[in-house]
């Protein structure tokens, strides 16, 4: 199991970059660690707090533990797949331009659009 991989899907599930879908996936990853390693488990622990400055951290427990518990690593990994998966699904876009449509000026098709756009008339 890769660490930097698992990170960057703890940190993007953290930001709710999944929504509600998103959501899920971490309540069923907070499950997978309570059903191996008890309630009491640091990986519960740390998954039901989890820090949006920490999943470095988070991910580096359940990489150890996954190293040590065979049958975890097997379930982190089928999780980490179907989480991967949720949040893709969320990022693709799909944008079209048909029919009778006349552009006259430039387009942009994209996906969610964080700052400002402007087109350079000279």
């Amino acid at each position: 199991m890769d660490p930097t991989v698992l990170t960057g899907i703890l940190s993007a599930l953290i930001g709710g970059a999944a929504g509600e879908l998103g959501k899920g996936a971490w309540a069923s990853l907070t499950t997978l660690a309570r059903r191996r390693f008890g309630r009491e488990s640091a990986a519960v622990t740390a998954l039901e707090q989890a820090d949006s400055d920490k999943p470095d951290e988070i991910a580096g427990l359940l990489v150890d533990l996954a190293a040590i518990d065979p049958e975890f690593g097997k379930e982190l990994h089928r999780w980490t797949t179907e989480a991967a998966h949720i949040i893709q699904q969320r990022r693709d876009v799909s944008n079209t331009i048909s029919g009778e449509a006349q552009i006259t000026g430039p387009v942009i098709q994209a996906g969610d659009i964080h700052g400002s756009v402007s087109f350079d008339r000279a």
